[in-house]
């Protein structure tokens, strides 16, 4: 997610269906979405446990993202 914010036009442009601001928005939440969406396995023959994105669920969450934002109130 970084430290930097998005502005509000690209928000307000996102809310309302601009496609480009909102793949701007999914890549800005990208690494988080990758940390909902991460599932262990069981331990390899070291012992370690490995770790994998679940593209599945990513695409769940990146889609329910976007049905939420005509949703938001503050961009209305």
């Amino acid at each position: 997610m970084g430290n930097k914010l998005l502005d509000y036009n690209t928000m307000y442009a996102a809310v309302h269906g601009d496609r480009s601001a909102q793949a701007e928005l999914l890549e800005h939440y990208d690494s988080y979405i990758n940390s909902l969406s991460t599932m262990t396995t069981e331990e390899d023959r070291q012992g370690n446990i490995v770790y994998y994105i679940d593209e599945d669920l990513k695409a769940e969450i990146q889609l329910g993202l976007l049905e939420a934002l005509p949703k938001c109130r503050a961009m209305q």
